[in-house]
């Protein structure tokens, strides 16, 4: 009898995964899944994101392409000798632009004949410089100056050794110091990780995955209940609370699964963006930009994709309650759209989240970001649980 009851759960238990399997797959039926990628390419959304990592001929990034030359030349870690290598290295391009000048009758009219000269110039509030910036433009030359530009800010950030550690505590502070004693800096370039985090890829990809979750879930509940198959679900063997556990699981699954995917197509956007090799790069920088970890920029994008894992959850959970309570489905997408909406357009709640995840200086704890999506996890489940409450009443199995 022992034998028999126990091969009676353990089948029970395999329905069960197999009832949850079988919502998975209701959530992702093809008229559903081109809803929503209707939806992500009106809203611009799918393509939009990827814009810094392939920014045309015309706008290419000499910050990121100099890294990259860097880091096949010297390594992910750039020593003072290697750095007064590269610096002495520009000497054949400033020639190149000082000619360029010299041939140029506009810069000779603002008593300009080198590439020094013009850069001073550059600096000053009434240099008027802008006309010859125009010229360069427009010419042979705005490749040559625009490397050089982005080469000098390069050493200039090298070179800088000023701190504001104005703000914080003694932690921070010992933080800072240890990573501004380093013998050497990344070579990773300033605005590469700030283009990943909120602003521009991070933030958005954290928009789309919550908007496609939010857009395949929305039916799990209204959908059945519309169609009249709520009663006789509920009157299976699973009964009101095994059926609410089975769609949430589905849910979540779905929320993991959209995450999944486009955390692949992130990599392998950089695999192709020609920026793969400053994957193993040190986030920290000696000029600003300080993290309370010593990690490479992939392990950082592991790290902090985590909450975007967790964001799809909330958007699941979320979604399932508004399912569940919704009387129709403009009710539904009006719930969903305006929680997506406080998510993302305010400057209080979401960004302060994503933006610069475990950084050292912004008044926030290294683990902070995870403690509030653990909180936001707890409030979802909550409502679910009222949900619940709500559904057992209404049908009273």
């Amino acid at each position: 009898m022992k034998t028999i009851a126990h091969g009676s759960v353990n089948s029970y238990g395999r329905s069960k995964l197999s009832l949850v399997w079988l919502e998975f797959k209701k959530l992702f039926m093809p008229k559903r899944i081109g809803f929503a990628a209707l939806v992500l390419l009106l809203g611009g959304l799918w393509l939009y994101p990827f814009h810094v990592l392939y920014p045309g001929s015309e706008f290419k990034n000499w910050n990121t392409a100099i890294a990259v030359d860097m880091e096949a030349k010297y390594g992910d870690q750039i020593s003072a000798a290697e750095a007064e290598q590269f610096k002495q290295s520009l000497a054949p391009k400033i020639a190149e632009a000082d000619a360029y000048i010299r041939s140029t009758p506009a810069f000779a009219k603002a008593n300009l004949d080198s590439y020094e000269r013009y850069i001073k110039r550059s600096g000053m509030a009434d240099g008027g410089t802008m006309p010859l910036w125009r010229i360069i433009q427009a010419g042979p030359a705005r490749d040559l100056f625009a490397e050089l530009q982005a080469s000098f800010e390069w050493i200039d950030y090298y070179e800088d050794n000023y701190s504001n550690t104005v703000g914080m505590n003694e932690k921070e502070k010992e933080r800072v110091a240890e990573i501004r004693s380093r013998e050497w800096v990344s070579v990773l370039p300033t605005d590469f990780l700030n283009n990943y985090n909120s602003v521009n890829l991070l933030n958005r990809l954290a928009i789309a995955a919550m908007l496609i979750t939010s857009l395949l879930v929305m039916h799990i509940h209204i959908g059945d209940r519309r169609s009249g198959l709520g009663e006789i679900q509920a009157a299976s063997k699973s009964g009101v609370k095994g059926l609410f556990r089975i769609k949430i699981g589905a849910a979540l699954l779905a929320g993991t699964f959209v995450a999944a995917v486009l955390f692949v197509v992130l990599l392998l956007a950089y695999r192709f963006s020609g920026t793969w090799s400053l994957m193993g790069a040190d986030i920290s920088r000696k000029g600003g930009g300080f993290f309370w970890y010593d990690m490479s920029f992939l392990q950082y994008m592991c790290v902090t994709y985590a909450a975007v894992v967790a964001l799809c959850w909330i958007a699941a959970l979320l979604t399932v309650f508004f399912s569940s309570v919704a009387p129709n489905y403009i009710v539904l997408a009006g719930a969903v759209a305006l929680t997506l909406i406080l998510f993302f357009e305010g400057d209080y709640f979401l960004n302060p989240m994503l933006n610069n995840i475990l950084s050292v200086g912004l008044g926030r704890g290294p683990f902070q970001t995870f403690i509030e999506l653990a909180v936001l996890l707890a409030i979802s489940s909550g409502l679910l649980y009222v949900a619940w409450k709500r559904e057992s009443r209404r049908i009273g199995w």
